[in-house]
């Protein structure tokens, strides 16, 4: 028997929400003596709930400049270096990106060289855990990794001065 069909057979599911994006989020704070408006940078996010809804696991990481497609792959390889740590025998990987998800399960081609490479990185990452899945849920539904993006975004040395003058 094959390490990974013990694997599979002796771990639980986990459900991997990812999310990665980019874009300007104006703050201001009336206490504050000059408001804030910065340019938000790329930035994924992941976590990991248990069969019963526990988060468990989540990280965030702010990326380089890329598209929002880049950004949303990124969530997924950062969701997999979650999913690789707790083991599981199926992970679900949860996206709002149509994108990606078509991309991953095949339904969708991959017309660009950037997605092609970042395809690639992803397929590689995965294919070290026992069994995947993919399901598409609505943005409403991945707000916790949507948020955790978007914190990964923000361009820290603005936000700690900021909050330093309030």
């Amino acid at each position: 028997m094959s390490w990974r069909r013990w694997l599979a057979g002796q771990l639980p599911r986990i459900w991997v929400f990812c999310d990665g994006g980019l874009g300007a989020l104006p703050e201001t704070n009336p206490a504050a003596p000059q408001p804030l408006s910065v340019r938000m940078g790329a930035g994924c996010g992941a976590l990991v709930r248990r069969d019963d809804g526990a988060v468990i696991d989540w990280a965030w990481r702010a990326l380089p400049p890329v598209t929002n497609n880049e950004a949303e792959y990124a969530g997924l390889l950062l969701g997999a270096e979650l999913a690789l740590r707790q083991r599981a025998r199926l992970t679900v990987f949860v996206l709002d990106s149509e994108v990606v998800v078509g991309q991953m399960t095949g339904r969708f081609g991959v017309q660009s060289a950037a997605l092609r490479t970042w395809r690639r990185r992803a397929q590689k990452m995965v294919a070290a855990l026992p069994a995947v899945e993919y399901r598409l849920a609505p943005r409403a539904w991945n707000s916790l990794a949507d948020a955790l993006a978007r914190q990964a975004g923000l361009p820290w040395e603005a936000v700690r001065a900021y909050l330093e003058a309030a």
